[in-house]
């Protein structure tokens, strides 16, 4: 099973993925459900705050990929944002939770990466940018 969203970037288009995320995991009996909504919820929320800190001229899209076989599921964002620094992905992944001044912010990637097997990031062009996560079914 393979689908591809591609949504403007905005609530609606959060509400509207978290939605079809949700019956495609219960039709489908997708292992790691809950854990898997999650994820992708703040991937796109990820998506959506880069692209409204964009002065862009470039379409306000993005793009959600799932791809499922019987081994493990694939959920990619793609968005037309720059992307993150490599010294503000490595803060944002080794997230200190013991931290006196911590915001509500930043701590999104820190918990996916903590849910899933594997994570990637891939500067597509000068202005697109993914960010993937596997999860495998079985160990």
């Amino acid at each position: 099973m393979e689908f591809i969203l591609r949504v403007q970037a905005n609530m609606q288009a959060v509400h509207f993925i978290d939605k079809v995320m949700e019956n495609y995991t219960t039709i489908y009996n997708v292992p790691f459900s809950r854990e898997l909504r999650f994820v992708l919820h703040e991937l796109v929320i990820n998506a959506i705050e880069a692209m409204k800190n964009m002065d862009s001229p470039h379409s306000n899209t993005i793009q959600v990929q799932i791809s499922q076989n019987d081994e493990e599921i694939k959920l990619t964002v793609i968005d037309e944002a720059q992307g993150i620094s490599e010294n503000a992905l490595k803060r944002a992944l080794q997230f200190d939770c013991n931290e006196e001044n911590y915001s509500d912010r930043g701590r999104g990637l820190f918990f996916v990466k903590q849910m899933v097997d594997s994570i990637w990031f891939k500067h597509i062009s000068k202005s697109k940018f993914l960010v993937g996560v596997s999860k495998k079914f079985h160990d």
